[in-house]
């Protein structure tokens, strides 16, 4: 394979995907002196400091960060121009989306199949959090994109805004005729974890919050939280498309006389100054 870049950003690259000088020497088959060398070559050539270094690995400074994106950028057009010459087959392109899992799970991956048939070179990989800081993850360069609110997208990157998630609350089709304040005082809410504030948020739109009874339960796994409300352990939040098709196989039935409460997404990425084909149909994708 025909490699163009600049050793000094290889190194660079593989101190940023592995967090650590000894793991890169490794994966390049080089010692940690020479890796450690480069780095040092390529801060005093651009007069900044590239990394935080500390105890548990290597972390980017807002500079580095810049960097990483040049070369996610150079990465790309490396891809097209081999791509041109005779003889050479398109560089491997490799994107990751990060983002809740109620939307990476559905309709974030629906979205992104048919990409992978029209752009075989393309890497697309899907990547659900709940927990971490998804914009701080495209500025470490663990993603290239992140599905966040609009309000947390900041000035220096893109944005798309995408349809909302729309949220309903859901119960065992065995509590059918149930009274719904009944419920809240007798039942369990569940969310995905302790910060979760969904379902609480959704009951307070409604002003039903003062009916809540018990302490709520945590299962931060969708297809394990589905299955509690449907055996009748508890009640909370699904986003439409998650709950869609156990709503119609009437497994799950919609509480609160089917009232929904929307949630905002946008998707976030880095600007780039020349996007490639690919990374413009993708954004036109996402909805």
């Amino acid at each position: 394979m025909v490699i163009l870049k600049n050793p000094l950003l290889i190194a660079f690259e593989k101190v940023v995907l592995l967090k650590t000088i000894h793991a890169a020497a490794i994966d390049l088959g080089l010692t940690q002196a020479a890796i450690t060398k480069r780095i040092q070559a390529l801060e005093s050539e651009m007069g900044v400091n590239l990394f935080l270094r500390s105890r548990r690995g290597m972390a980017l400074t807002e500079e580095g960060a810049a960097l990483l994106q040049f070369c996610k950028i150079t990465q790309d057009a490396e891809g097209e121009l081999l791509g041109k010459i005779k003889g050479q087959e398109r560089q491997e392109s490799s994107l990751t989306i990060i983002g809740p899992t109620s939307a990476i799970s559905t309709r974030i991956a629906e979205n992104c199949a048919p990409l992978y048939l029209k752009y075989p070179f393309l890497r697309l990989h899907l990547r659900s959090e709940d927990h971490a800081n998804l914009i701080e993850s495209i500025r470490r360069g663990e993603a290239d994109l992140a599905i966040v609110p609009p309000s947390q997208v900041p000035n220096e990157m893109d944005s798309k805004v995408l349809k909302p998630d729309k949220y309903f609350l859901v119960a065992a089709n065995s509590w059918k005729n149930r009274d719904l304040k009944e419920i809240l005082q007798n039942e369990r809410m569940i969310d995905f974890y302790e910060s979760d504030s969904t379902t609480l948020n959704y009951l307070k739109k409604f002003n039903l919050e003062k009916n809540i009874g018990k302490s709520r339960l945590f299962v931060n796994e969708n297809e394990a939280l589905i299955r509690y409300f449907m055996l009748g352990v508890g009640f909370g939040t699904l986003t439409e498309t998650v709950a869609k098709p156990f709503l119609e196989n009437e497994t799950l039935i919609r509480l609160n006389k089917a009232q929904s409460v929307e949630d905002p997404l946008a998707l976030a990425w880095y600007p780039r100054s020349k996007r490639q084909p690919h990374f413009d149909e993708l954004i036109k994708s996402m909805k």
